[in-house]
């Protein structure tokens, strides 16, 4: 039911936000983004785990590739493929947050396991990355901006608020913890995020519901193409670069699917620092967070089917 929970609350909250709308006016109009994505990054960080991750001189390797990969083409990627194909200015904007933020928080190491990759990698991986994401998210996105018209960001506005909604509540789950000697922490805690994440949405599309209503099926056609195709084109990539730094299969699906997945509450805490109207720009996070689920779901199953039918003949 777990991993059910989450596509099927996302759905829920666009038709309760397109049909009854209110009451995530009311919230928006009381910090509600806010305050969902600080318990968020709280519970992830309570969640998250990092003890038996060896270092080595041939994970900074991996980690920088992914990191070049992740946060610098990413961002180049829907650039270029937006202008290519004339998306609004708020569906671009959209597109251009959604690539530019660091991966997923968890199924980026779900799948990862479904596919029999290594998992401790891919937390590895996506720890470091979220954390070096923070930082260079409002540079990059701030040069993406520019560079697609007359929109323009407060980089250090966008910094702290980063630091105050995803990197402070994130390091005081850790710390909480800590303090409290939790080896193991309760699969159950992720009803909590997932929750969160579906009243965050339930509030954004809520506040553009006019936004929503005004975009043509073409754009709407237009952005799903646009996800798509950078997402394969990441998987494309990263592929590719497990290949030339010779890793072996386990550590290559690792990079292969942290990689090349973005995380979709990260682009709602940048969406809420952004000090200008967004429009429609949560319907591309949106879209983008379903396809490279289902995407990264079905090529999971085929690596692990192979991985299985291999084992059998040997």
């Amino acid at each position: 039911m777990r991993q059910y929970f989450l596509p099927a609350g996302l759905i829920l909250a666009a038709i309760f936000a397109l049909t009854l709308p209110q009451a995530g006016v009311i919230l928006a109009g009381h910090n509600g983004i806010t305050l969902t994505i600080l318990i968020i990054f709280l519970v992830s960080g309570y969640q998250t785990g990092a003890a038996g991750i060896p270092l080595n001189k041939g994970l900074l390797h991996v980690f920088l590739t992914a990191a070049a990969v992740s946060l610098l083409l990413a961002p180049l990627l829907g650039l270029a493929i937006g202008n290519l194909l004339t998306l609004s200015s708020s569906l671009l904007t959209g597109l251009l947050i959604i690539c530019a933020v660091p991966p997923t928080l968890s199924s980026g190491i779900v799948i990862t396991g479904v596919s029999g990759g290594n998992t401790v990698l891919a937390l590895m991986l996506t720890i470091s990355l979220n954390l070096t994401g923070i930082l260079t998210l409002p540079t990059v996105l701030h040069l993406c901006l520019k560079a697609s018209g007359p929109v323009a960001i407060d980089q250090w506005g966008l910094f702290t608020k980063m630091l105050l909604l995803v990197l402070f509540p994130f390091v005081l789950g850790k710390i909480i913890r800590t303090m409290l000697k939790k080896q193991w922490v309760s699969p159950n805690w992720s009803y909590v995020n997932s929750s969160c994440v579906i009243l965050a949405v339930y509030i954004s599309l809520a506040v553009s519901r006019q936004e929503f209503f005004r975009t043509s099926s073409g754009q709407y056609l237009a952005v799903l193409f646009s996800v798509s195709l950078v997402h394969l084109l990441l998987l494309a990539m990263n592929n590719q670069a497990g290949k030339l730094l010779k890793l072996n299969p386990n550590d290559s699906k690792a990079l292969l699917f942290v990689a090349s997945q973005k995380t979709l509450p990260i682009s709602l805490a940048v969406l809420a620092g952004l000090h200008q109207d967004t429009g429609n720009a949560v319907i591309v996070c949106l879209l983008f967070h379903f396809v490279q689920l289902l995407i990264d779901s079905v090529l999971a199953s085929c690596l692990r089917i192979r991985r299985e039918e291999v084992s059998r003949s040997q």
